[in-house]
């Protein structure tokens, strides 16, 4: 019987075998760790060639709500939220972090894991009158949970005229 791949929760499984393998090759390796190895700096590397960006800060984080906590702090002000699926890792998953940051998870309702933009169109003009009406920006996610990136037109399909912060983030 074929394996089914679920994408509902990255917790779901362990390592992919390549990957366990080379940690049985690398397990009584010392090193510095704590970002500062040479596996760390390879991977650094790795990343600057890919983004064609000799000289870029590269620096890791323990886990997937660290991640998204770090990013969505980053991208937004206080007081800005951030629209996913009701059952979008942020809206499930995160155990508050993002909420810990002062930022309101909005969510909406999904279909196969999908919002849309007619759906974040709707909830936008909500906020129509409110003078901080660009306090919202999009969560796409894909593989760590229900949620899937929206199709690349779907972008274009939202604001033209408002929200310039939600505009400039789905280019």
């Amino acid at each position: 019987m074929e394996h089914c791949l679920s994408f509902s929760c990255d917790y779901l499984e362990g390592a992919h075998p390549a990957i366990l393998q080379r940690l049985c090759e690398t397990n009584f390796a010392q090193t510095a760790g704590y970002g500062t190895d040479e596996y760390c700096e390879s991977a650094r590397e790795k990343i600057r060639a890919a983004c064609g960006a000799p000289n870029a800060e590269i620096h890791f984080l323990v886990g997937g709500t660290q991640t998204n906590a770090t990013v969505i702090d980053a991208l937004l002000r206080s007081y800005e939220g951030v629209i996913a699926a009701d059952t979008g890792h942020i809206s499930v998953h995160e155990a508050g972090a993002i909420e810990f940051g002062g930022h309101k998870v909005l969510t909406l309702p999904q279909e196969n894991g999908k919002i849309t933009a007619s759906q974040i169109r709707a909830l936008l003009d909500q906020y129509e009158d409110d003078a901080n009406r660009d306090h919202t920006a999009l969560f796409q996610k894909g593989a760590r949970g229900h949620q899937r990136a929206l199709p690349r037109k779907a972008p274009a399909a939202l604001y033209r005229r408002r929200a310039p912060c939600l505009r400039a983030r789905l280019s």
